[in-house]
């Protein structure tokens, strides 16, 4: 069995420090993670990047436009595929990406489109996948388009909860991170589920100085103890 790497999100140069320090083998770099994580701008990236090269730790980029659902309009698939060509110059190892169709299918338009300027072997196909019925074979839908690596949960509200599924697209072939609640007392089931990575906030709340008086400014940062318990409970396996 391959060794499973585990995978922190970031969302600031901060936080991929932390991840490091923690024990982290990468990062998922995304802003916005209260409605699951969107596209960062460049500079905020450009030095997160710099960051992760001076530590040595994995660095891919989430692409994601907007909050709410997946499918999107031509505009907003050319905007994905101008960002995703301008992290992958920047030197980024893949970005994390995906959309569904109107039929709330993989939307294999817009793989073509990244196909076509990056190649897939550079994709990611993000949690969108988590939200199309579980009786579509979307592991033969990847194979076909030439998805090899998926971000997800197993179509469940936690990772943990979608074993099933993980272990499925695992066999299939597909390089599975699994995501979403995962705990280091979640570690064993999904190395035993196959996947290549977990992926996992290990966040907590930072403490704002001044009163809130015209927005919320609360936010959290990636917690270096949680980072190392989970780290260790994988190791251990």
């Amino acid at each position: 069995m391959a060794e499973c790497r585990i995978e922190v999100v970031a969302s600031t140069p901060e936080d991929v420090c932390l991840a490091a320090t923690g024990g982290a083998d990468r990062v998922e770099f995304c802003t916005h993670l209260a409605s699951g994580g969107l596209t960062p701008g460049r500079g905020l990236t450009e030095e997160a990047y710099a960051m992760a090269r001076q530590l040595g730790l994995g660095f891919r980029v989430l692409v994601r436009p907007r909050e709410g659902d997946f499918v999107y309009s031509r505009s907003e698939k050319r905007s994905i595929v101008r960002e995703a060509e301008g992290l992958m110059a920047l030197g980024v190892e893949r970005v994390v990406t995906g959309g569904l169709d109107a039929d709330g299918l993989p939307d294999l338009d817009l793989l073509a489109m990244l196909d076509q300027a990056i190649g897939l072997d550079a994709v990611v196909f993000h949690r969108a996948v988590d939200e199309v019925e579980a009786t579509v074979d979307c592991a033969a839908i990847f194979r076909d388009a030439g998805i090899k690596a998926v971000l997800t949960s197993g179509g469940a509200a936690k990772a943990v909860d979608g074993l099933e599924r993980i272990r499925q697209w695992s066999n299939s072939g597909l390089l599975v991170v699994g995501g979403a609640g995962v705990k280091p007392a979640h570690a064993q089931a999904l190395v035993e589920a196959g996947v290549e990575a977990v992926h996992a906030s290990c966040r907590m709340a930072v403490e704002q100085q001044g009163p809130d008086r015209l927005f919320d400014r609360s936010r959290t940062a990636v917690c270096t103890a949680q980072v190392s318990e989970l780290v260790e409970a994988v190791r251990s396996i």
